[in-house]
């Protein structure tokens, strides 16, 4: 299913004003980004395309959908952006393989890799596993690092995400974070729609990153 949002501005912009275009493979990011480049710069044009059939394709197959994914990528270029990003993990390889689309992860994990060397890798679909890993790996490389990654497989919540339980997403993700406390420096929170478990994690000893914040105002920078 493709789902396209144009998201109006009331207030009158200028001619030249910039726009960023994301994809997601859920409609529940669109609030979540809109609000943060709103917050780092209320001036830029946002627009949303969202196809959900990515993500199921990726979970049914344990392989990307590559033909999909670029014509949708051919989409947004169409629109005009000045910048694209995926917002979907499990595609962040994809991403790699166009100049035209960024990864939201990409960020965030430059950030973990240069000032961590023990990784607390969560993650709740199983597709985005091996993605995340080799983006930490990949980027340690580049830096002559030594990495540890940590796995802490979350995949038993991703039947509450499918019904849309995002509490009870939340709070399993929480609590299987819980058993690695000891054993990492950093929380990496793979996927985008992970974040809503920090509520229940108000006095986990080590620090918890997710992408969005991060990667979009790294990415505003640009």
């Amino acid at each position: 299913m493709l789902i396209l949002v144009t998201v109006e501005k009331t207030v009158l912009q200028p001619i030249h004003i910039l726009m960023i275009a994301f994809l997601h493979t859920s409609k529940i990011h669109i609030d979540k980004f809109e609000r943060l480049v709103k917050k780092n710069n209320p001036k830029i044009s946002i627009k949303h395309v969202v196809n959900e059939d990515l993500l199921s394709y990726a979970i049914k197959k344990g392989s990307t959908d590559s033909v999909n994914f670029k014509k949708e990528v051919s989409t947004i270029k169409n629109l005009n952006p000045k910048l694209i990003i995926c917002t979907c993990s499990t595609y962040g390889e994809e991403c790699d393989k166009t100049n035209f689309i960024e990864r939201i992860d990409q960020p965030i994990a430059n950030y973990l890799v240069s000032n961590f060397k023990k990784i607390g890798l969560a993650y709740t679909a199983s597709s985005t596993k091996v993605v995340s890993k080799n983006l930490i790996l990949k980027i340690a490389k580049e830096k002559n690092k030594n990495i540890e990654i940590v796995n802490c497989d979350c995949s038993s919540s991703w039947k509450y995400y499918e019904t849309n339980n995002f509490n009870s997403y939340a709070k399993s993700i929480a609590d299987k974070i819980k058993t690695i406390e000891n054993d990492v420096e950093v929380i990496f929170l793979a996927q985008a729609s992970m974040e809503g478990c920090k509520e229940f994690l108000n006095d986990f000893s080590n620090k918890i990153y997710s992408s969005p914040e991060f990667g979009i105002k790294e990415y505003l920078k640009k």
